[in-house]
């Protein structure tokens, strides 16, 4: 194993997929891609309100990146960081596959079996479509907490 790409979004299940993936890349001194994934905001909206939701989707990327490197601090390690626009599962899946990744390390969403099911899942997507294995972590406290 020479890469992985840790999925982020800024939530806490993708908190848990940094520590795993930065902790496993110090460990096994792995290359790390850290993807963060940004929706596209949809243009019908009129132009002030496609401006408005793109500039703070752009601020939103710069905070989650901004924390995610704050976040390797702790390991010894040097992610690169990448900022994608699209369907953050293809997005994911797409630079994982480019950058010949060997593992895709991912947050859980939170929402349980069913609402996951109804609401759909990005690591769910993201393991159905990769052809590495993929991480789904969860931290201790997540588990206990159940």
């Amino acid at each position: 194993m020479k890469r992985i790409v840790i999925a982020t979004d800024g939530s806490s299940g993708a908190a848990d997929a940094l520590e795993a993936g930065y902790e496993l890349a110090s460990r096994l001194d792995l290359e790390v891609i850290v993807v963060y994934a940004r929706h596209s905001p949809l243009g019908f909206l009129g132009d002030p309100y496609y401006q408005d939701a793109v500039t703070e989707e752009g601020h939103h990327a710069r905070a989650v990146i901004a924390d995610a490197k704050l976040h390797a601090t702790r390991f010894d390690v040097e992610p690169e960081y990448v900022v994608v626009e699209g369907s953050p599962a293809e997005a994911i899946l797409e630079i994982a596959d480019a950058r010949d990744a060997d593992l895709i390390v991912v947050g859980p969403r939170g929402l349980g079996r069913i609402a996951g099911t109804l609401l759909g899942s990005v690591s769910r997507d993201i393991i159905n479509g990769a052809d590495v294995p993929v991480l789904v972590a969860k931290t201790r406290a997540a588990v206990a907490a159940r």
